[in-house]
């Protein structure tokens, strides 16, 4: 009975050493891409910091000014530039807005209609 129980002790202890063993590996093997990952963090964070940088110098209103009066022929603009919305043609004839009716005169012999706000402050 003692060789048994010892047998059984051995095997378990066996496995649960082999057990250890595999665990140590998966943890270095997890850490090593703990610490690769957080390396690539840090380049990344570094990458960003740099584009920061120089977006805020490309960004400059004084550089952007110069770059605009350099490369770009702008010209105040002229009051005859100015348009109205009733110009723009549509791109669809069949769909445009007809003109509004002009309303039907009053019937002969009454007196036209006064608005009701009209009205209100007459009476007041």
């Amino acid at each position: 009975m003692i060789r048994l129980s010892t047998a059984l002790w051995l095997l378990l202890a066996g496995l649960i050493g082999w057990g250890l063993f595999h665990l140590k590996y998966q943890v270095r093997a997890l850490e090593g891409e703990y610490t690769r990952l957080n390396r690539q963090i840090l380049n990344e964070q570094q990458a960003l910091h740099v584009l920061r940088a120089e977006w805020s110098y490309i960004n400059q209103p004084q550089r952007l000014a110069e770059l605009a009066r350099r490369h770009l022929d702008l010209q105040p603009m002229r009051p005859t530039q100015l348009g109205r919305l009733a110009d723009v043609p549509w791109r669809n004839p069949d769909i445009a807005p007809q003109p509004a009716a002009a309303p039907p005169p009053p019937p002969a012999g009454k007196a036209p209609l006064r608005p009701v706000a009209a009205a209100t402050k007459e009476a007041r």
